[in-house]
């Protein structure tokens, strides 16, 4: 009776077992393809990140690149100004092309641009870095109602703007954004004054005399090109980070992103209340990107230069009529290199003291 019993419930096994061979198999394929992905994935970015030199253990991501992108409304002039700079004056096409890149620009764009690049120059230095390392590292205290670590850091900042100026190291990274506005201004008015000559030398050839089209036409073909142009691109920096404080490692990009993108010219100085406040703004934005604490809201809220917004738009309107007043090619350069890169070095190198001459 005993092995009556039990029969079926061999043969069950049995036919459970005969089953198992192929039912198995293919949970262990999975497995193994499973547990090779992620091996290969790690040799993938281990070998990319050999490239850019930087270890894997510090790399890290932002959240969010808004930064970045704002930042590349200014990178996008600095490409304008290098691509015109390897232009020959040998015809009218020079100016013709100069003056679609020069008069693309919206000065909204622009000004905020270059804060939000300010910005990075500063989360690039390894002084700020150390400054936001320290803070980070404070305790909080419940009993004391004091805050640590970057909520305490945001803390102070929201009750004093310039705490961040404050903090041991900060002054170079700050020195590091003056060199930058003082050199870029030197670099773009370089060949504003450039222009400014050719168009004397321009009124002893034929070309430079001859009658162009008509100036609204030219002053609509600028700004539609200005409008249909596509977005600058954005780059992907290494991202160092230690202890929670990334840097954008800016010499992992275009040489366009590079803080010394200008000529030498000096250091540059705070010379106004005005340029302190944008300082600020500047650091701020920076602490922010650093810790990975940024948003598209902050962004937008603190990466805002009003005076360097309103002289660009004013440069702007007067690069226009400038233009509108234009019949011949060398009387065209000699407007954009007053308004169309003279103003310009102006409008953004007050920060730092300087009116790009």
């Amino acid at each position: 009776m005993s092995r009556n019993k039990l029969g079926p419930r061999k043969m069950l096994i049995t036919r459970r077992n005969s089953e198992s061979p192929s039912v198995k198999r293919q949970p262990r394929a999975s497995l193994r393809k499973a547990i090779r992905r992620p091996y290969f994935l790690a040799v993938a970015l281990m070998a990319g990140f050999a490239t850019t030199g930087v270890s894997a253990d510090t790399l890290a991501q932002p959240k969010d690149n808004a930064l970045e992108r704002t930042a590349a409304n200014y990178i996008r002039y600095r490409e304008d100004v290098a691509a015109i700079e390897a232009m020959p004056f040998k015809n009218a096409e020079v100016t013709r092309e100069a003056h679609l890149r020069l008069a693309g620009h919206d000065p909204d764009k622009l000004a905020a641009g270059w804060v939000a690049y300010a910005a990075l120059v500063v989360a690039d230095q390894p002084s700020f870095a150390e400054a936001l390392e320290k803070e980070l590292k404070k305790k909080g205290s419940r009993r004391k109602g004091i805050l640590g670590g970057i909520d305490g850091l945001m803390s102070n900042v929201s009750a004093n703007p310039s705490f961040l100026r404050s903090l041991e190291g900060t002054d170079i990274a700050v020195n590091a954004v003056l060199s930058m506005a003082v050199q870029d201004g030197a670099r773009i008015s370089a060949l504003g004054e450039a222009f400014k000559t050719q168009a004397y030398a321009m009124q002893k050839t034929n070309w430079g005399k001859q009658r162009i089209s008509n100036s609204q036409t030219r002053i609509t073909e600028a700004a539609n090109y200005g409008r249909t142009r596509a977005e600058p691109a954005t780059p992907v920096f290494a991202h160092p980070s230690n202890n929670g404080v990334m840097a954008p490692s800016l010499a992992s990009a275009e040489k366009e992103w590079s803080a010394t993108w200008g000529a030498g010219a000096g250091q540059g100085r705070v010379t106004e209340k005005n340029a302190e406040v944008v300082i600020d703004r500047i650091l701020y934005l920076a602490a922010r990107y650093s810790t990975d604490t940024l948003n598209p809201k902050i962004v937008e809220v603190y990466a805002r230069n009003t005076k360097s917004q309103r002289c660009l738009s004013m440069a702007k309107l007067t690069l226009d009529q400038c233009i509108a007043a234009t019949r011949t090619p060398y009387e065209e350069a000699f407007c954009l290199g007053e308004h169309g890169l003279n103003d310009i070095a102006t409008c953004t190198g007050w920060v730092a003291g300087a009116d790009g001459s």
